[in-house]
This record gives structure tokens, sequence and C-alpha cells, in this order.
């Protein structure tokens, strides 16, 4: 049976089932899953336990029975429970003393003998005794052997030490211990009183597995989906915790050609593209800023975050309005069997969750909230580039889910995060105060309409603002404010034809108002007038249509077609500049005004997307993809900051569309036994049009003309990303190595439009050699440790090479622009998990985070400015944690 977009792998329904309910594990063999798809829709996580696994197993030869919570499937295998039966007090001991084990490779002439526990001299008839011990292998203790008596139908676990007691009636009992590691083992037992048992099980050599990634052994080959890195809490847990807050989005950029752009800030390069050509989607609701605590923390509380799923190329058609990347965050399903709730504490953020069903309804609820009081930790930074510092942030989370029917759910979700600091050493500004808001609510509808087709309704509203002010000199003081609003709705349709065939069609409406600014004076002494920006206004309509098919076991293909209209709106007033003259505010010769709701640009066209797999012997394929993306929010951008100064600006008359064709080529390939190891190796190459940059010496702040800064030119960016995934056994983890290189070409009309001569010239974000690498270490089944190692050349740097005189004034001679690089970056990290215990029916479980950021202490430059003082140019190197940051989180949930 192939795979298809909607016909999901058991094998990936069982992972995100794991995901939704956090203490479940299933457990299997491998060979039982072979080729075993259902469609998505069978996974319904938010049902009662027993009923959503009968869903999710539905037309398949597999059966289940639960053990606490772990899911033990089963093939071709009917369950029975024995009932409970009366003890028959009247049963007599049977007197044997030899022992033996019957064990399901067994055959059937093997002798059945019986064990003999107790004293008979203490032996009562009718009562009832006690059987204690401890059950090993030749791995030592076991963990969670079922042990159940036939008659009377009495059972038990044993503990992480293996140790068990089990109490019965006095006389003849049979006894099985199971286990998922073990061959099967049942024996006699003739009890006279309490006494003591230890029992030795013989290992399965084709033991059970557990499903512990997302990233499924094999889906990475028979996927058709390219550039697709799926990312779940648990691979979370593996990765050391920065300032001791463990981060998703930090975990994404330990992937294949994901790049931070660097401490102190959140930006993040993917495949060559700036950082604003990234899409961050909450519940398929945009969030517009990513990060707290200067690019340290992001916006995204980990423990609310039930599945990160990262598009890089082969962008389905669904999704739009971004060139790099898609960040498809799904919040957590929340727990609808009982209340939970999850608290870390930190040195620097603490946060709480709280889970659980609404008593008497189909309705389940989550909230969690962060906060931080990390002033201390930044005053341990003094000489540091945020040292001296004032910085707080807090967000929230609610995720609801309602059960209305069989065939209808709907959830909401809400997210409202806050930042608030100073800034005392910044280049733009001194001492000035910043704060900023996301707030994002949403809703879905989901409904079944038949077996074969599926729909669902989506509303949705974000919000991005922040204010700047600056108060040292009362004359000077003024207040910046500016925001951005979206509002969208969808209406998206599932029709699954068959097992080859899958079509995905609907229709996305965004609706987007944004304020580039308004300065007003702060206090009575300000000089300052107050001044606005007029208002943008757009309106995006992108309908869409896939289709997914197999054509054989070997070679299936998924293709689509998004077309984007997209128009600007007024009411707004734009300068008419004189023609053949550059943009200045010199060549302006009158302006046009638009009412409100004319349509002032516009800008439409189709985006295609196409990817194909192709199967090549055993255990590897061949996949090619091929996209275009149109992008009309654009983020303006400026990199001698850390903090959020940058300006979001819609296209328009001065601004065209940014425009992307990616086409790529991956081979996958597993090793070693059963896809022990997981290899692939990706190439690409990207093309853009329309790509933003500025003048030098541009203004971005507060430009009520920022055409006049504007520049737009081509780029081009193309790689190799190399990967190695381990994912089961003691050690685990991966190691990746990108080399890529991203240009753009600014070569316009006027000479103030022609940088470096109209050449391509590398990017700010250009980092040719990026590598890293996450191991972690299982010492025992409650301590494991973790290293981190990151490498990065330096990104580019425009450097002062000279000194001229022009009109009796001395003036700075600058290199090309970004001719020169900042020195590479390269960090150790280190981390230790202490788990309390691995009892199940304990109330509260416990564990300890020790982590060291920057375990070398190593100086990395985020970054170099130069200043003229005393006619002398200076340059200052920007560092953000030049020293190691040792940290410490204690977690616990009940």
């Amino acid at each position: 049976m192939s795979i298809v977009n909607d016909s999901i792998s058991l094998i990936d329904a069982i992972t995100q089932f794991e995901t939704a309910k956090k203490d479940l594990q299933f457990y299997y063999r491998s060979e039982w899953m072979k080729n075993i798809n259902i469609h998505k829709d069978n996974l319904r996580p938010e049902l009662a336990i027993d009923e959503s696994i009968e869903v999710l197993l539905k037309g398949t030869r597999l059966n289940y029975y639960l053990d606490g919570q772990r899911v033990i499937l089963l093939y071709n295998t009917a369950i029975i429970v024995p009932q409970m039966q009366k003890v028959d007090s009247d049963q007599e001991p049977v007197y044997l003393d030899q022992v033996n084990f019957q064990s399901q490779s067994t055959s059937p002439t093997d002798q059945r003998q019986i064990y003999t526990i107790g004293n008979i001299k203490e032996f009562e008839r009718g009562k009832s005794s006690t059987i204690y011990g401890t059950i090993t292998s030749n791995n030592g203790p076991v963990e969670g052997v079922y042990i159940a008596n036939k008659e009377p139908f009495v059972n038990a676990i044993s503990d992480e030490n293996g140790e068990f007691s089990i109490t019965l009636p006095n006389g003849k009992n049979e006894l099985t211990f199971q286990s998922l590691t073990t061959i099967t083992a049942t024996k006699e037992i003739n009890l006279f009183s309490d006494g003591e048992l230890d029992v030795i099980l013989d290992l399965d050599v084709v033991a059970l597995e557990e499903v512990v990634i997302s990233a499924q052994r094999e889906e990475n080959i028979k996927s058709i989906q390219m550039g697709l890195t799926k990312i779940d809490p648990k691979k979370v847990s593996i990765v050391p915790a920065l300032l001791g807050e463990r981060d998703i989005i930090r975990v994404a950029t330990s992937t294949p050609g994901v790049q931070n752009v660097g401490e102190g800030s959140a930006g993040i390069n993917i495949r060559g593209g700036k950082a604003d050509q990234n899409l961050f989607l909450l519940d398929n609701n945009t969030v517009y800023t990513t990060n707290h605590f200067f690019g340290f923390f992001s916006a995204f509380n980990a423990s609310g975050v039930g599945e990160l799923s990262l598009y890089k190329n082969g962008i389905p058609a669904e999704y739009g309005g971004r060139l790099s990347s898609v960040f498809d965050i799904k919040t957590k399903q929340p727990n609808k069997e009982k209340f939970e709730a999850n608290v870390g504490l930190g040195l620097v953020t603490s946060q709480i969750q709280l889970e659980g069903p609404i008593k008497g309804a189909k309705t389940s609820v989550l909230l969690n909230g962060r906060a931080t009081y990390s002033q201390y930790m930044l005053d341990l930074f003094k000489d540091s580039s945020i040292g001296n510092n004032e910085v707080s942030f807090y967000d929230f989370t609610l995720r609801t889910h309602t059960q209305v029917s069989d065939k209808d759910e709907f959830s909401v979700t809400a997210y409202y995060s806050y930042d608030d600091f100073k800034i005392k050493s910044d280049t733009l500004l001194s001492f000035s105060n910043f704060s900023y808001e996301n707030k994002v609510v949403g809703a879905s509808w989901k409904h079944i309409v038949n077996d074969n087709l599926f729909a669902k309704l989506e509303l949705g509203y974000s919000n991005f603002s922040y204010l700047t002010s600056y108060d040292v000199l009362p004359t000077q003081a003024f207040n910046v404010d500016l925001y951005l609003n979206e509002y969208r709705s969808a209406l998206k349709f599932d029709y699954f034809v068959n097992e080859k065939l899958n079509y995905k069609f609907g229709i996305e409406t965004k609706m987007f108002s944004l304020s580039p600014g308004e300065i007003s004076p702060e206090g009575p002494e300000s000089l300052i007038e107050n001044e606005q920006i007029d208002e943008e206004r757009a309106i995006d309509v992108a309908p869409y249509f896939s289709a997914t098919y197999n054509f054989s076991d070997k070679l299936a293909v998924d293709g689509g077609i998004r077309y984007s209209i997209f128009n600007s709106l007024g009411p707004g007033e734009y300068n008419i500049y004189q023609a053949g003259q550059p943009k200045r505010s010199s060549s302006i010769i009158g302006t046009k005004q638009y009412e409100t709701g004319e349509v002032s640009h516009s800008n439409h066209g189709p985006e295609f997307r196409f990817q194909g797999r192709y199967l090549v012997g055993s255990g590897a394929s061949i996949k090619l993809g091929y996209g275009r993306t149109r992008q009309n929010t654009h983020l303006l951008l400026n990199a001698a900051s850390i903090a959020p100064t940058d300006v979001w600006r819609l296209s328009g008359p001065f601004i065209e569309p940014q425009i992307a064709d990616q086409l790529s080529i991956g081979y996958f390939k597993n090793f070693f036994g059963k896809n022990l190891i997981e290899a692939s190796v990706e190439t690409y190459y990207k093309a853009i049009k329309n790509l933003v940059d500025f003048k030098t010496g541009a203004e971005l702040q507060f430009n009520p003309a920022i055409e006049t800064d504007l520049l737009q030119g081509d780029g081009r960016s193309y790689g190799v990303e190399f990967s190695l995934t381990k994912s089961t056994g003691w050690l685990t983890g991966w190691l990746n190595y990108t080399y890529s290189r991203s240009f753009v070409r600014l070569d316009g009309n006027q000479p103030s439009e022609i940088i470096n001569g109209g050449s391509f010239f590398p990017t700010g974000y250009d980092r040719p050699h990026y590598f890293n690498s996450v191991t972690n270490y299982k010492f025992t089944r409650r301590i494991t440790m973790t290293l981190n190692l990151v490498y990065s050349s330096g990104v580019p740097l425009t450097y002062p090479v000279g000194k001229y005189s022009f009109k009796s004034s001395e003036n700075i001679l600058y290199s090309n622009r970004n001719e020169y690089r900042i020195p590479s970056y390269f960090r150790t990290d280190i981390g230790i998990n202490v788990n309390a215990s691995h009892k199940l029916k304990k109330f509260t479980h416990s564990s300890w985070t020790f982590s060291i950021y920057n375990v070398m202490g190593r100086d990395n430059i985020y970054s170099i400015f130069f200043e003229v003082e005393d006619g002398q140019v200076n340059g200052y190197k920007m560092s953000v944690f030049p020293t190691p940051i040792p940290t410490i989180t204690y977690n616990f949930r009940f």
C-alpha cells in the first residue's frame, strides 16, 4: 500500500497520538507496521483512550490491550480478559520441588514443573499469602513486567528495580510473566505462606520497539514530502536548555539548512533566505514576532506545543505569504481524561501549565503561562553587550477543544505575549525604552462530510504592536507607536478518493491594516511634534488546489497551484516623483490620493508547487521538488541593533512583491539493521526577484517616504545539506553540515541605486559553512547527558578602509558592501537531565535539568560597528554571552 498525503502511515499516526496523549507509549513489532496506512482523520486523540485507539486501528489486523500507560499492540490476535472467580478454599497444595519456565519458544513436549513457595508448616487453608521478589534478564532488572495469575485473576507490575509483589490464595496458582523485551514465561506455584521468588527471563531477540520520535524510520524514505522536518516535544528535551528553558525553535535551528542569525537576535535564515521570509503559524494563525529576551527565548512555550512541522521546500499549496519556509506549530491537545499540572522553576524563567476536561462536558482546556525574573542574570554580564539593561517578559496560551459530535469538533486558540526592556548600549539610540506585544485569537470547526470528504473552517486575528520611547533629554523625548493587524479566514477541503489519489482544495483570505508609525512628544518640555505616517491596508485572496497520486509502490507525485491576488487599499496618499530622477525629497512633484477601499495597487500571480519520490532498491529514495512562492509583507531589518527596531511594510505602488523559485533534489538512505542510521543529502538552487534591500545610510525608523531609502534587486542562493541521525538506543543524536551561499544584485537606474558596481555580492546573512551536532547519551533510564556543538562562518561586514578629504572635510572611505566578515562562531553546550522516578503510579513526577551554555566561554562576536571619535575611526565588537552560563531548572507534574 502506498503512502499519500492524507493516507498517513500508522507509524506516524501513532507518533502524533503519543504527542497528544503525553503519558501514553505504544509498543509493537516493526514487521507488523509495514505498508499499513490509515486516513489521517482516524487519528482522534481527543476521544476517550479506548475509543480513540479503536478508531486508530479500525480496518487493520491489529488489536491492543492497555497496561497502565502502555498500549500493547498485537497482530491478528484476540484479547481475552479473565473474569474474577471465586477462590476455592478447598484446593490442596501440590508437593513438588523442581523449578522451570515455559516460554513461547518452548516446544509442546517440554515438561511443566512447579515452584513451592513458603513454609508448609505455616500453610492455612482459605488464607492468602504474598509472593515478592526481583525479575532480571541478561541486561539487569526488568521494569514493567506484567505478572498475572490465572485463577483467581490477580495481576501486578514490576517497578524500575525489577521488584514486584503479588498476593494470592494459598494453594495451587499459575503465574504468567510477560514483558515487552523478554520471552513470556509461565509457571505453576504451590503457595504455602509468604515467600520470595526471584525470576530470570530470557531476552526476546525481536523485542518490541517503542515509538520515540516523529521522524519514524522508513518514513524519511517513503514520504513524498521533501524538505520537511517534524519536531515533537520529546525531541526538545534532548537539546541543552538555554538559561534553563527548553525551546522548540532552537531545536529547529539544529536541523539541516536552518541557521540562527546569532545571539541577540531571533532571526532564522533558511536556505539563504532573509529572516522575514519565514511564516510562523500557531494553529494556522500568524505570529509576527517570535522571540523574547533579545532573541534568547522563542515566543512559543515548548510545554504547550504538540508538534512543529518545518517546511523548507515543497511547501503545500494551502500555505502562502513567505518565500523561504513555514513553521507550522500546533498547540498540544488538552488532556481529556484527567486533570494534569506541569510546573517548571528556573533561575531565569518559571512556567506553569494546567490542562484537563471540563466536568460534564465534551470540552477539554489547556492553559499555560511563563514569566521571567532575569534582571539579576543580566547584572552578571555588565561587560557584555546586554549588560546593564532591563528586561522582562511574559506570555500565555489557551487552547480549548470540544467534541461536538462524532462528525464535528470545535477548537479555540488564544495567545498573548508582552516584552518590556530598556537598552543602554544600543548602537542606534542610547537609553531607549522598548515594549512590544503579540496577540493571537483563532477558532476552527472541523466537519466530516462523509467517509471521503472532510471540511474545515478557520477564523483568526493576529496583532503585533510596539512602543519605542526616549526620555534622556527632556527636549527630545518622544514616543513612537506602530502596529500590524491581520484578519484571516480559510475554508479547506480534503477529498480522499482512494489509496492512490487525494485532493486538497480551498481558499484563504487575509486583510491587513498596518501603521508604520506615529510619533508624539513625551513630557511637557519635549519639542517633538505629533506626526503620523498613513496607515497601509490590503486584502490578499488565495484559492488553491493540490493532488497527490501514487503511480506505484515506487513512484508517487504531489502537485498543486496557489493563486495569490493582492490589492493595496486606500485611504492613502502617495508621492509622485519626477520621471528619470532618483526617488528623493527634491524630486517629488506631487501626490495622489486614494479613497477608502479604493485599490491603489494590485499584483497577482500563480504559485506552482511540485514534488515527487522514487524508491531506489532497499531502504533508499530520490526526491525532487520545485516551488514558487510570493511575499507581500516585508520586514525592514536593521542588522546593527539587538533592539526590536524593525518595521513591517506592505507591497504597494513602490514595493513590488518578492517572488522566489526553488528547485531541490535529495537522496535519502537508511543503514544498518532496522534503519538504525538515517542519512540524507539535499541540494537546492533558489532565484529571487525584487529582494528588498536598502541604500547606504538608509533611515528605516519613522520614514514617511520609505521608498527613497529602499532598493529591490535579484537574489540567488544555493547549497548542499548533509545529515546523519540515530534515533534509537542509549546513544542518539544527529550531525548536520550545510554549505550554502546567498547573493544579491542591486543594479538600479540611478547611481544611488547601484551597489558594488551592480554585481552580485554576499548578503548580510551569507554563511558558507554551518555545522551542528546534538549527541544524547542515556546512562540509565533516569540520567541522560547531552552535548551540543555549533560552528558557522562569520557574517559579511562592510569595513572602513581609509579616509579622504573633500572640501576641507575629512570623510571615511568604506570597502564594498559586505566585502569582509566577522570571526567565525563556535559554541559548545552541555546538559544533564535527571528524572526522579519512572514509577507510573506516583502522584507527582519530577526532574532536574542542569545545563551550561557556552561551556568554553568563547567570546563570539555578534556584530562589529564603527564610530568616529576625535577624528579617529574606532571599531567596537558586540558580543552577548562571553562567559559560560550555568543554569538549573526543577520540573514537576501531577
